[in-house]
Order: C-alpha cells, then sequence, then structure tokens
C-alpha cells in the first residue's frame, strides 16, 4: 500500500530529493500502522549508545544515536553556540564552534583543547623528550606522530595531567608487576588494557571489557602481565566454553628492531585450529 501511494504520483518523486523520499515512506507507514510505528519506537530508543572510531590524520568521529527529541535539542544548542559566537565576531567557523562547544559541555573543561592526558597517550621518554621520533599511541585511537604527541602534552592543563613511567629488563619484559590477587588490581589490568589497545582474539578488534587469565587461575595461571589478555565481554564468555584453550608464547622481535619480546597468545578453538595473536605493544 505504500508503495502504491508513493509510487503513484512520479512526477512528485522526480524532484524529490533521498531524504525528503525517506521521509515521505515513514510518514506513510506510520499512517497505516501506528501502533507497531510507536512499538518500534520504543524500541529504538532502548538501542541508544555513543561510539567513537579512528578518523584520518589523528580525528576521530564522535558518533552518538539518541531519541530525536534529545539528538534535535542537542544539535540546536550547538547551533544556538555557534551563531553567538559568530555574532561576536568569532573567527572560527560555524562548524569549528560546534565542535569546540560539544567538548567543552561534555568534558567541563574551560577549553576544548585542555584535555587532561588521562586519556592515555602513551610514547617512549625519548619521544616525550624530545629526543626521538618514535610515534606515540593514543588508546583508543591508534598512533599519532611524535610532535603531535608533544604538542598534547604541552597543551594539556597542569596538576591534570601526569607521566606515569614502567621500567622494563633489558629483554623488554616489565619488571614487578605480578599479583597474587585472583582478579587483576586496578594498576596492572589498565597496563594490560594499554599494551593490548583491543581484544586479543584475532580479527576481533572490539574495545576491551574484561582482563582475562590466559591459563585460568583455577588451573593455577598467575595474575601475571604474562598471563593476562584483554578481550572484549564475547570473547572473553566463548572462551569458558568447553574445548578452547590458550597459551602465552614470548618471541624475540624481528631482528635489526629494537630489543625486547613480543607478547604471544596461541589460541586453540574446540576444532583444533590455531591462531596466534600478537600484543601491537611491547
Amino acid at each position: 500500500e505504500v508503495d502504491r501511494v508513493v509510487a503513484g504520483d512520479l512526477e512528485r518523486l522526480s524532484v524529490l530529493g533521498t531524504r525528503r523520499l525517506a521521509g515521505l515512506v515513514r510518514a506513510e507507514t506510520y499512517r497505516r500502522d501506528p501502533a507497531s510505528a510507536v512499538a518500534r519506537v520504543a524500541r529504538a530508543e532502548a538501542d541508544r549508545f555513543v561510539s567513537c572510531r579512528p578518523a584520518p590524520d589523528c580525528m576521530v568521529q564522535l558518533t552518538c544515536l539518541l531519541p530525536v527529541a534529545q539528538g534535535v535539542a542537542a544539535y540546536a544548542a550547538l547551533v544556538r553556540a555557534a551563531d553567538t559566537a559568530q555574532a561576536r565576531g568569532d573567527g572560527r567557523t560555524r562548524g569549528q564552534v560546534m565542535a569546540d562547544e560539544l567538548v567543552i559541555r561534555i568534558t567541563g573543561q574551560a577549553r576544548a583543547d585542555a584535555v587532561p592526558l588521562a586519556v592515555h597517550l602513551v610514547m617512549p621518554a625519548d619521544t616525550l623528550l624530545a629526543r626521538g621520533s618514535q610515534s606515540a599511541r593514543v588508546v583508543g585511537h591508534g598512533p599519532v606522530p611524535a610532535e603531535v604527541a608533544r604538542r598534547l602534552v604541552a597543551a594539556a592543563p597542569r596538576l591534570a595531567s601526569w607521566v606515569r613511567r614502567l621500567y622494563a629488563e633489558p629483554h623488554g619484559r616489565l619488571v614487578a608487576m605480578d599479583s597474587d590477587q585472583r582478579y587483576f588490581p586496578h594498576g596492572l589490568a589498565e597496563f594490560i588494557t594499554l599494551r593490548d589497545d583491543t581484544c586479543r582474539t584475532p580479527y576481533c578488534d572490539a574495545p576491551i571489557r574484561h582482563i582475562d587469565h590466559i591459563t585460568p587461575y583455577a588451573d593455577g595461571g598467575p595474575t601475571s602481565e604474562t598471563n593476562g589478555q584483554g578481550l572484549c565481554e564475547r570473547c572473553n564468555h566463548a572462551r569458558q566454553a568447553p574445548g578452547w584453550s590458550a597459551r602465552t608464547v614470548f618471541r624475540d622481535i624481528v631482528p635489526g628492531s629494537a630489543p625486547g619480546a613480543a607478547h604471544e597468545v596461541v589460541l586453540t578453538t574446540p576444532t583444533e585450529h590455531r591462531n596466534t595473536s600478537r600484543s601491537p605493544n611491547r
């Protein structure tokens, strides 16, 4: 019935853009089945979320899916802020003002670029001290150029940022990172999250939600950096099923590179397939 009504006037359709055409279809659908439309709206509101994805040139795409009233209200507030700023002679573009205002309102910062580095900017000491050009890494985003990383450090508010130093032995393994606790303590769990970046299951790059014992604690596996890996919730639950096993392997880095050892996990599936994942960061 909707197809018949919408396609019944080809002359009208010929001047409609994609957005208006989609709106016309939705309106006709809502009119013919209002009960189902209301039920779908209720289900959709339960699926609201926020995601952050890397974009080129050290940018990210921060995306949110919101109920229509909330989304429109939030966007209108940013538009009003941009109109006010430009009316006062602000030299930024409309889009720049809206982006800066979004960061300020969400974080409570005085300025958009006053970001405390608790966002986990990880870099070698030589990069921090301007003695090297090895790239740094923002957890949840990926690598950033050394000079950009130093600018982020310089722009961070004083007393709200700090440097956490991690010391390693000559082979690249951390020292004093083991624990006798059943659950990974906060500092150790945080380090494993920084080391692994995303879920360690091969082909899965979902955000880390759980810190898992590679050799299960019940089987004598220690609560240590070597025996820990970051997994998403789904992969961690899947590993509890019969037939799954994993073990830790340390291999030398490719000859000619910096000294150290790569943390690898060999995962065996119930079908006896073996997949190896290497932590992207020593």
